[in-house]
């Protein structure tokens, strides 16, 4: 790597003994002499990559002191590392430019063991330090195109909301890092109506690729016919445990799910650990419970899921939410989803006119109290929300 290098001292004498020394230790290197702090602003702004800047505190015009502060305030520069020196009897000044960014400072004139040792030493790590910088940074950058990318493709595989056959459907999706691990789908199978909601352990990139395999299974197996939602968690867990070697191993595989089949204004329902779905049923005015236990998906090999069935009417509307909506992910914290049976009762009533509206009320309602319990913080983890009205 070809390093580019400026030497900023008014006295030219002082300017050619710093190149003269570090060209012997960095031969390759291009060096861009200043005079003025000005001319070192001149070339930050002229030429890009450059690796070090050697920085007097004392030139005329506008002092070390001034460009060190306007070098660490752009964040294009901000980066690049700052050796600062001066007179032995400004050690005051280049204790403060430490403090103020500088990474290392050398005092004149320098000796012969200065010289020979420890400048050319004190310049070699400063570059080192920038190599490795820009490693970071270039891979920062790498990983955010690819995160953006990965969110958008999840956005891509999020049901389409709307009027469907039989429900209206309103989906609210926040993962915590882009992409996250919570997941839902809707489709129509001839005159069924199957949805899930699912969160995968974790989050990030691998919860990501498991929710997006999630999707996958899920479409196949319902799309075929003749099965039931429980039917579909047990297959499901079946294919976890004969695919992969889950023994002593963390396992981005286990989830927790709910699935459900609407026909004829019936719903069957099985769950997998997920927190409880809220059912409004319109003729009672009334938010109910669907409390119906399972183990989560790819925890235990022969887990049994059992079904259980309820009729809708015209009007009815499921609510079903992950856990990342009340839970900051402490244990004490899992009762919290009464917290959301109770703002679903008292809020039924949004969910009867304005469902879209209930979706965001309740999602800013958890915001703010997880804004509560900790200042610098919103949700921690994935959240998923999802209604299902019927018509």
């Amino acid at each position: 790597m070809v390093h580019r290098i400026i030497v900023a001292d008014d006295v030219k004498m002082n300017r050619k003994l710093i190149i003269d020394v570090l060209a012997n230790w960095l031969p390759g290197s291009i060096f861009l002499e200043a005079s003025t702090g000005f001319e070192v602003l001149d070339y930050l702004e002229s030429y890009e990559n450059i690796s070090l800047i050697m920085l007097d505190l004392v030139m005329p015009e506008m002092d070390g002191h001034e460009v060190l502060k306007k070098i660490k305030s752009d964040s294009r520069f901000l980066h690049i590392p700052v050796i600062v020196n001066s007179a032995m009897t400004d050690k005051k000044s280049i204790r403060d430019t430490l403090e103020e960014g500088a990474i290392d400072y050398f005092m004149k004139p320098l000796s012969q063991e200065d010289r020979e040792i420890v400048l050319p030493l004190k310049a070699k790590n400063a570059l080192m330090m920038y190599e490795q910088n820009k490693t970071i940074n270039d891979l920062n950058q790498v990983i955010s195109v690819e995160l953006k990318n990965a969110h958008d493709f999840q956005n891509i595989m999020l049901p389409k909301t709307g009027n469907l056959k039989a429900i209206d459907l309103h989906i609210k999706y926040h993962p915590s890092l882009g992409i996250g691990g919570d997941f839902f789908d809707c489709v129509m199978v001839g005159d069924k109506t199957w949805f899930m909601i699912a969160d995968v352990t974790g989050h990030g990139i691998a919860a990501g690729m498991a929710s997006s395999m999630i999707k996958v299974m899920f479409r196949m197996y319902v799309e075929k016919g003749n099965i039931r939602p429980s039917g579909v968690l047990a297959r499901m867990n079946k294919w976890i445990f004969d695919t992969f070697d889950l023994k002593d191993k963390f396992s981005f595989i286990v989830f927790t799910a709910f699935i459900g089949c609407i026909e004829d204004h019936t719903l069957c329902y099985c769950n997998a650990g997920q927190p409880y779905p809220l059912l409004y049923q319109a003729s009672q005015d009334a938010v109910i419970k669907l409390d119906k236990p399972g183990s989560p998906i790819g925890m235990f090999d022969f887990a049994v899921y059992e079904q259980f069935c309820v009729t809708l009417s015209e009007g009815d509307a499921l609510f079903l939410y992950t856990d990342g909506l009340f839970s900051s992910g402490q244990k004490s914290d899992f009762v919290n989803w009464e917290k959301v049976f109770k703002f679903s009762k008292e809020f039924r009533s949004l969910i009867k006119m304005d469902p879209e509206l209930f979706l965001e009320e309740i999602k800013y309602y958890f915001h703010l109290q997880h804004k509560v319990s900790d200042s610098d913080a919103s949700f921690t983890d994935d959240v998923a929300l999802m209604m299902l009205k019927i018509k």
